[in-house]
């Protein structure tokens, strides 16, 4: 049957309502019914009410307002689905399209198992121009297990402009596997405007899922489904109420529709109350008033975004801010921002103030992975945030992996008030994407203030590359922050020191180390010798570190990129060595030359790194026989030895000489005492009473009882 070209519910001039209770009634097992061409306006209960009505059409007809479709007379809803499936509202051409509009409650309510409807092509909250709203109260609602249904559909010819409700566009309560996509949620039928009265926004949320709503789809992988959600009051996009398995993919959210200029929400997506494993994906979300996204409270747990760009505009070379790009607090936990692939890449950057918050006791265990913070979409330029990262106010466990996070105008990472146990690792921080180019930081590379203790900074095959910032490369700014490790990262180029413990500039070593501040000022060590075998092309370092137990500490050594300070900054890890209970400390570094400069750091039993050593030029170590003038020196030769060395040294006839061999983790191997000497020039062998396995002894000489000099000396049998 066809329902065409009637006025009903209003009277014969169209522009008053005349009502009826409900205005096209389909029951039960009607199906393939046409209604078309007509005004149902003014209606008590709804314009068209289907009610396990199946498989029927309606085109081209104006539904809550008068017959010119530029004023409203509402229905109480405009049309109501019960427990009915495979009905079209709308079509692709401009005939078709309904204009559902000015009604008391909803634009449309699919209720009770409405499945597998399709709603296409129609202005839902506008007049018939699509640029005057005329508001519902809600645009679509889709409830009560109402599934497989479709708002919109694959290109422009599909497009529902759902726009100018009063309080939603589009909400999904308790139904799966809806699919929304190509639609305006929030402009007008432009795409380049909002409707407002005065400086307030008219639509409250874009698009809401709520209840457990689960398998929805909103947006897709081809530009054709691209939704423009925009110009909402509140929220573009919320999940809320245990939503799990939801995926918002290729959308603009924020922008106009062709991504070049703000249209703000307020903020673009909001994730929370234990909304889960749900999936953010090639999405712009930028232009935003508050936050692009804002994942939020307890168990909104294990959801992913990637792939979007936050801040930018669609082509990633320009800034379109939010003023934080993206953040995560109150207690959500699990969830990862970019991924391991080079497709998984966030771009946020050119946001107002931070480009990621992670904030709130209880936000722990989540993940930021390989992204570009502060660049353009090649990594190359800088579209700057104010702070790339801020871990702030307790948050702890979290990991900030693989990121490039460079060109920000003041800092690339803040961890602050007592944000504790994060790891900062394998980043890129002042670089450009190549690792080398200057793409620096407006202020420290990373600052930890506040209260921070046991984050980690870079670990051995883990470090973080950090340079061309403008100020130091890590920096600890107070008493009350300490236990935080910086290990093996290269430190370069920076204006400041690399690791620097404030009070700034470099802090003297002070006896015992019982001083305390930043990282309990922990001591540098000092290196006393390195010394280069070209023969053997290596090189064996050693020094001593003041400190309480350095037994339990740990010495890690870097070749130095010299700077003002004279202390590191530390470019290339070279390895590790235990200091012995007395501080001493060995280690054999391959590939380290006469005249490059070393430098080191100690870091404790309870996670306190040092700022750097006083770099330290390496030297040729010089082999010598018994015959040659070695007066006030002493040599080991040969070094490496085969279990049998000669040590040549100076004194007077008839001193007290006595020879200690320890191995490097301080233990006694065996001790040389009243050794006969010759004024001048003596030899001593060792090795041939004593079996010597590979390894690195350290080889004391004590003359009138005091250390006179200590060397090592290198076992390969």
């Amino acid at each position: 049957n066809t329902i065409s070209d009637n006025y009903i519910g209003i009277d014969y001039s169209g522009d008053a309502a005349y009502p009826n209770n409900v205005g096209i009634y389909m029951d039960q097992n009607t199906y393939g019914n046409i209604i078309s061409n007509n005004v149902i306006s003014g209606n008590i209960m709804a314009g068209i009410l289907f009610d396990k009505s199946d498989s029927n059409f309606a085109r081209g007809n104006k539904i809550g307002t008068n017959a010119s479709g530029n004023a409203a007379i509402p229905n109480s809803d405009g049309i109501m689905l019960n427990n009915a499936e495979h009905n079209t509202i709308g079509g692709t051409t401009v005939a078709e399209k309904n204009i559902i509009s000015g009604n008391i409650n909803t634009g449309m309510l699919l209720n009770d198992h409405s499945n597998h409807n399709i709603i296409k092509g129609n202005y839902i909250g506008t007049d018939y121009t699509g640029l005057q709203m005329m508001s519902n109260y809600t645009g679509v609602l889709i409830q009560s297990q109402s599934n497989n249904n479709t708002i919109g559909g694959t290109s422009a010819n599909d497009r529902n402009v759902i726009s100018g409700n009063t309080e939603i566009g589009i909400y999904i309560e308790s139904s799966d596997s809806n699919k929304i996509s190509a639609n305006y949620v929030g402009p007008d039928a432009s795409g380049n405007a909002a409707f407002a009265i005065g400086d307030s926004l008219v639509q409250g949320n874009g698009i809401e899922l709520n209840v457990t709503a689960k398998y929805n789809t909103v947006g897709g992988y081809t530009a054709g489904e691209r939704n423009v959600i925009s110009g909402n009051r509140v929220y573009g996009f919320i999940y809320y109420g245990n939503c799990t398995h939801n995926p918002l993919i290729g959308n603009y959210i924020g922008t106009n529709a062709i991504g070049t200029a703000s249209l703000p929400n307020a903020t673009g997506i909001c994730m929370d109350a234990s909304s889960n494993h749900n999936l953010i994906q090639n999405n712009l979300l930028s232009g935003n008033v508050s936050y692009g996204i804002f994942i939020v409270t307890t168990g909104t747990n294990y959801n992913e975004v990637k792939g979007n760009l936050i801040g930018t505009n669609a082509a990633g070379t320009d800034t379109i801010p939010n003023d934080i790009g993206l953040v995560i607090a109150g207690g959500a936990r699990y969830n990862i921002i970019g991924g391991i692939n080079s497709l998984d890449k966030n771009i946020i950057s050119g946001n107002r103030y931070d480009g990621i918050e992670m904030a709130d006791q209880k936000t722990d265990s989540n993940q930021v992975i390989g992204n570009y913070i502060g660049t353009d979409i090649t990594g190359t330029l800088k579209i700057p945030n104010s702070i790339g990262i801020g871990v702030a106010t307790n948050p702890k466990h979290n990991l900030i992996s693989n990121n490039l996070i460079s060109g920000n105008k003041r800092m690339g990472i803040v961890i602050y008030e007592h944000a504790d146990s994060n790891k900062v690792i394998c980043n890129k921080i002042g670089t450009a994407i190549n690792g080398t180019s200057d793409l620096g930081n407006g202020s420290a590379g990373i600052a930890i203030a506040y209260g921070p203790k046991w984050n980690i900074i870079g670990e051995p095959g883990y470090g973080n590359i950090i340079a061309f910032n403008d100020s130091g490369g890590v920096v600890v700014a107070d008493a009350d922050t300490k236990y935080n490790k910086i290990s093996a990262n290269s430190m370069w180029n920076n204006i400041g020191m690399g690791i620097e413990l404030f009070p700034q500039m470099s802090n003297a070593n002070d006896a015992g180390d019982n001083d305390t501040g930043p990282n309990d000022l922990m001591n540098y060590p000092v290196i006393s010798s390195a010394e280069y075998n070209n023969s053997m092309n290596y090189t064996i370092v050693m020094g001593n570190l003041d400190t309480h137990h350095p037994e339990l500490c740990t010495v890690e050594l870097f070749k130095a990129q010299a700077n003002f300070f004279a202390h590191g900054d530390g470019k290339v890890y070279l390895g590790y060595a235990i200091p012995d209970t007395t501080g001493y400390f060995c280690d054999t570094i391959t590939g380290i030359i006469n005249g490059e400069q070393l430098t080191a750091t100690a870091t404790d039993e309870l996670m306190n790194t040092s700022e750097f050593s006083a770099n330290f030029t390496v030297t040729l170590f010089i082999s010598v026989n018994d015959k040659e003038n070695v007066k006030n020196e002493f040599y080991i030769f040969p070094n490496p030895s085969n279990g049998n060395s000669y040590l040549v040294f100076s004194s007077e006839e008839n001193q007290n000489v006595q020879i200690e061999i320890m191995n490097c983790n301080g233990q006694f191997i065996a001790r040389y005492e009243n050794i006969q000497c010759d004024a001048g020039v003596n030899k001593f062998e060792i090795g041939n009473d004593i079996a010597l396995s590979d390894g690195i002894y350290l080889i004391k000489l004590h003359i009138n009882n005091s250390d006179y000099f200590t060397k090592l000396v290198i076992i390969k049998n």
